[in-house]
Order: structure tokens, then C-alpha cells, then sequence
């Protein structure tokens, strides 16, 4: 760094209060480090420069309006690594079609050039604040839980869990075994996922495989009399791709197309990909698989951003839901305070680790928990969380049960309304033979999470 930009780029005597009361600026928190022999004021000021109107020297075209909407350091605790930033709402690009905002400007600025900075050591997002004429500029979500719970035929407040599943394996099932996996577990549970991996490989070509799932849907819900949904992945390289991969799905399912969510792989794909699918298909459950995002989000990664931060992005873009991980009770990576996630999702206002973040009415994102989940999992999941208003896809807990994928789909609700209930989970198994034939399904978790069950559950574990 051969410029000390501190006197341009820093401006320590603004506050947070006065900068949100502002509305003006969006406000970034990192966890940032210097390289050894570079001052943090020095460096958090060349880190902002580069994220805004700057470079590493001065240059003669520069003037005034240019240095008015300098991106400025306002506070920083080295002892804590910690640097806020503060952008002005008018540095980020906008749709010469319609004047909206735009994920990919945002990222650009914020967490683009800095990343690669030879005197940062590292700088890691934990936390923004979007005023509201931003909140204004971003799509939101089209759709949201309710519409599930609508299609379902629930309470259109408080219409509780949805248990869904992820056709398993993931990959390697040819089109009529792929159907007959749906109908088994539509037979017991609500919402069926692709795995993001799946899509129209040759063994499993999808203009085969799809009419074949209508067909284990429709022969579901003539079975069960209740409505069944498919989320269906359209992730693509290519814009038209993803369009005719949509279209044929929509087409195919007919009269129940508003039975089919789209599946958008939106970390490895990019924003354009999940922006895409918002605004061409506003009609439909828009489902955000994150795939590859630990790269980055791990707390483990020292630079990018945090899974929260991710999770906000996605409510921004229109996300109808975003996989949010398990909170510590599956087989991902992540604890308990990560409820914190589900809450900025789908409150109306929530305060972050560092923001107090208001939505000003924009729709709400399900958190859709996902990863080595079953039936004995998940009511500690929803202890923690303090309700089951969210999507659950089990793949492992589905057709890992002993007796079928539809029990192992009843077990998953019956899971959800022993819990509800707040009932003890082994006495509750005592009359309800699903919930209690998973204890013998997963007795590595039962042994460690309800031991001594054998001898409690005796012969009401054995029945099948």
C-alpha cells in the first residue's frame, strides 16, 4: 500500500444511529485483519477505497461528486477485528430496464476487489443493513410459506411443519425408480425435492422422468386425498436453458403447476440465476439450494461472508425459501444460534449481530432445514427454534425408515406433534408405531439422544 488514504476514506466521528437515521447508506460489518506491518485505520481506509471510488494512488480525474459518495470507514476495534463500512446507496448499479437494485453490484462492491488485497490478511462479512429505499429497490420474494400451507389445505397462519424429502440417491436412479420413490414417500409426506445434483443427466432424462412424477403425484393424492408438492430443479449455465427446462416442467404438471416449486442451485449458479427465476416465473415457489456455499460461509473461511449473510441476500433477491442447515442437530456444520438465520428470514423486523434489520412489509423467506434430519432429530430442532413453521426435506430419515419412505414420512409429522404437544418423544412413541419404529430406524441417534429407550419403548418399537 503506498498511499495512507485514511483522511479520505475513514470518517471515525459518524455514528450508526445518525448514518441508519440517514437512510442514505447501506452499512457492512467485517472481521478484518491486516497483513503484519500495515495500521488498521490505514488499512480499513485502503479496503474501502477499493470497494468504492478508489485506487492505490490519486488520480488527477477525481472531483468533487466523486469523493461525495466515498465509500467511509466509521468504526473500528482492532483488538475485535471489527470494520463497518459505509456505502452510499448511490455507488450501487441499477437495471436500466426497470431502476432496480441488483445482488451482483452489491457483492461487486462490498466483497469483490478487497478479497484480494495484498495488505488485508483477511476480510469476512458478518453482518449489513439495507435502509429502506433499498429494501424498495430489491424484488423480495413472490411467494412464500402461506402459499404452501393454501396448496396444503393448512391454516394460512401458524399452518406448521411441511414434510418433505429428497429423492434418494441423490443421483443414479433411472426415471421409473425415481417415480416410484416419489409416490412411496407421497404416500405419507407433502414436499419432494430434487437434489440439486439432478436434472437431465442420461440415465435420467428429464422429459422422461417428469411426466412420470406427475404420475406418482396424482396417484398420491388420489390415495391419501391431500395435495402433494415437487420442487423441480432448473439450474442451468444458461438463461434459455432454464426457461425451457421450466416450461416443460409447468406444462407437464398441468393443472397442478402451482404444485411445483423451481429448485435454483443461486450460490454455485450466481444472483442472475435466482433473479432469473423470480422474475420470469413470479407464480411459482422460488426454492434456493446453497450448495458450495460452506466454501465461504464456514466459520472455519476467513474471508467472504457468513451463512446469515447469505441468508439475507437470498430473502432480497426473492427467495421464497433458502436451505438454512441444521442448527446443530443434523450431520451439517452450524449450532444452535443459528435460529438467528431463521428469524431474519421470516420476521418483519429482527435484530442481527450487528443491525437491527426492518423489511418495511417485503415477503418473508422459509428456512428449509436439510442434512442428516429424522424423526428423532428434530424435536430438539424445534425446541430450539421455538416453532415448526418451516420445510423439512429428510432424505436419509425417509427412506432410511425400517419399515417404508411413507412411514418414515408419517414419523417425520409425528415428530413435529410430539413436539407441538410437548410431550416426552418415548412416551409419545408408545402410540404412534412410526415415530416409535425410528428409534429402531436410527438407533445410533436414539441410543445417544434418548437412552435406555429400548427397555422404555419395549414391544411398541418392535411392532411394525
Amino acid at each position: 500500500m503506498s498511499l495512507d488514504q485514511s483522511a479520505r476514506y475513514s470518517d471515525l466521528s459518524l455514528t450508526e444511529a445518525d448514518l441508519i437515521a440517514g437512510g442514505k447508506h447501506i452499512l457492512v460489518a467485517y472481521r478484518m485483519k491486516p497483513k503484519p506491518g500495515y495500521g488498521y485505520l490505514e488499512a480499513a481506509a485502503h479496503f474501502a477505497a477499493e470497494s468504492s471510488t478508489g485506487t492505490n494512488v490519486e488520480v488527477s480525474t477525481t472531483d468533487d461528486f466523486t469523493k461525495g459518495v466515498d465509500a467511509l470507514v466509521y468504526y473500528i476495534d482492532e483488538a475485535t477485528e471489527d470494520m463497518r463500512i459505509a456505502y452510499p446507496i448511490e455507488l450501487f448499479d441499477r437495471n436500466m430496464t426497470d431502476g432496480r437494485m441488483m445482488i451482483v453490484s452489491f457483492l461487486t462492491l462490498v466483497i469483490g476487489n478487497n478479497q484480494g488485497m495484498g495488505d488485508i490478511e483477511h476480510g469476512k462479512i458478518y453482518d449489513f443493513y439495507m435502509p429502506e429505499r433499498a429494501i424498495q429497490l430489491f424484488d423480495g420474494p413472490a411467494k412464500d410459506i402461506t402459499d404452501m400451507w393454501r396448496i396444503l389445505g393448512r391454516p394460512m397462519k401458524d399452518g406448521g411443519y411441511i414434510a418433505g424429502t429428497i429423492i434418494k440417491p441423490k443421483l443414479g436412479l433411472r426415471p421409473e425408480p425415481f417415480a416410484a420413490a416419489a409416490y412411496q414417500f407421497w404416500l405419507g409426506g407433502d414436499f419432494i425435492k430434487n437434489d440439486e445434483p439432478q436434472g437431465n443427466q442420461v440415465f435420467c432424462p428429464a422429459k422422461k422422468v417428469y411426466p412420470l412424477v406427475y404420475d406418482a403425484m396424482k396417484r398420491a393424492q388420489d390415495e391419501t386425498g391431500q395435495a402433494k408438492i415437487f420442487s423441480a430443479n432448473i439450474t442451468a449455465d444458461d438463461h434459455y436453458e432454464m426457461l425451457a427446462r421450466a416450461d416443460f416442467i409447468l406444462e407437464t404438471f398441468g393443472p397442478d403447476a402451482d404444485k411445483v416449486a423451481f429448485l435454483v442451485d443461486g450460490f454455485v449458479g450466481g444472483p442472475g440465476m435466482i433473479t432469473t427465476a423470480r422474475r420470469q416465473y413470479p407464480g411459482q415457489y422460488l426454492h434456493y439450494h446453497r450448495a458450495g456455499h460452506g466454501m465461504i460461509t464456514s466459520p472455519s473461511a476467513k474471508r467472504g461472508y457468513t451463512a446469515f449473510v447469505l441468508g439475507k441476500i437470498a430473502r432480497l433477491q426473492g427467495a421464497s425459501g433458502i436451505h438454512v442447515g441444521t442448527m446443530g442437530y443434523g450431520k451439517m456444520e452450524g449450532d444452535q444460534s443459528d435460529k438467528i438465520i431463521c428469524y431474519m428470514l421470516e420476521r418483519d423486523e429482527c435484530q442481527g449481530p450487528v443491525y437491527y434489520q426492518k423489511w418495511y412489509g417485503m415477503k418473508p423467506t422459509t428456512s428449509i432445514i436439510s442434512g442428516g434430519m429424522n424423526a428423532l432429530r428434530l424435536p430438539g430442532f424445534f425446541e430450539n427454534l421455538g416453532h415448526g413453521n418451516v420445510i423439512n426435506t429428510s432424505g436419509g430419515g425417509s427412506y432410511g425408515h425400517i419399515d417404508s419412505p411413507a412411514a418414515g414420512a408419517i414419523s417425520l409429522r409425528q415428530s413435529y406433534e410430539c413436539w407441538k404437544a410437548g410431550a416426552d418423544p418415548i412416551e409419545f412413541a408408545k402410540d404412534h408405531k412410526e415415530f416409535a419404529r425410528a428409534f429402531v430406524s436410527f438407533p445410533g441417534d436414539a441410543d445417544k439422544l434418548y437412552p435406555g429407550w429400548r427397555e422404555k419403548l419395549g414391544a411398541a418399537a418392535q411392532h411394525k
